[in-house]
């Protein structure tokens, strides 16, 4: 999602301070991950302000051998979501938003950098560097092993030996019986009943931000 709210991020941080609970508003609502720095909560959907995690269908390799990193940096924060309290604050109303988000009191930008899942943004609060210096010590999440930071992945740049054939496209865009786009995480409850038929026009994406960027929408217009 970095790519779609990049305007809204640099609205949110402010160099040298850190997240803000006092925000325009709390985005309030059911939590559900849809990748490693993307919360949908409620009819929103929430990037974490000063991250960057890989996207679902990025490949990272470790002793040359390739791992589904973008899924797992996902996971990571489904788990983080799924055993603590998750809330997120931001300057803007709309429909997708970037915000500040906590985790039981925690920052839960800070936390996702700290296990390696995601990576500092330039801008982002002195405290994230430092964190991210320390998962990278101890080779932890993505830096295990060889990755390409996930805004040089979205523009093109890739592991050697990673293709087209070898990208995890797992986010499916379906057409409803309204004639609406939407498309589909692994983690939705009705993602493996989705079936995707191209010849309707429908197709697979390697992440939200390419769905959203060819005008795929996450919720059903009423």
């Amino acid at each position: 999602m970095r790519f779609v709210l990049f305007l809204l991020t640099a609205a949110v941080l402010t160099a040298g301070s850190g997240p803000k609970p006092g925000l325009a508003g709390e985005v309030t609502g059911a939590v559900s991950i849809i990748d490693g720095d993307t919360l949908q909560i409620g009819d929103r959907i929430v990037h974490i302000a000063g991250i960057d995690a890989p996207e679902l269908g990025q490949r990272c390799m470790i002793e040359k051998k390739g791992w589904r990193c973008g899924l797992e940096a996902a996971l990571a924060l489904r788990k983080l979501a799924a055993f603590g309290a998750v809330s997120c604050t931001s300057e803007n109303d709309a429909p997708t938003v970037a915000g500040a988000c906590q985790i039981d009191g925690k920052d839960l930008g800070e936390v996702m950098v700290g296990q390696g899942y995601a990576v500092a943004l330039p801008g982002a609060v002195p405290s994230y560097q430092s964190t991210q210096d320390a998962a990278r010590d101890a080779k932890l999440g993505l830096w295990r092993g060889e990755f390409i930071p996930p805004g040089d992945w979205r523009r093109g740049a890739r592991l050697p030996g990673e293709t087209t054939d070898t990208i995890f496209c797992v986010v499916k865009g379906a057409i409803n019986e309204k004639d609406q786009r939407i498309f589909y995480i692994p983690s939705d409850e009705t993602y493996e009943d989705v079936t995707i038929d191209p010849d309707k026009g429908e197709r697979m994406f390697c992440s939200d931000d390419e769905a959203i960027l060819a005008g795929w929408s996450r919720f059903p217009r009423k």
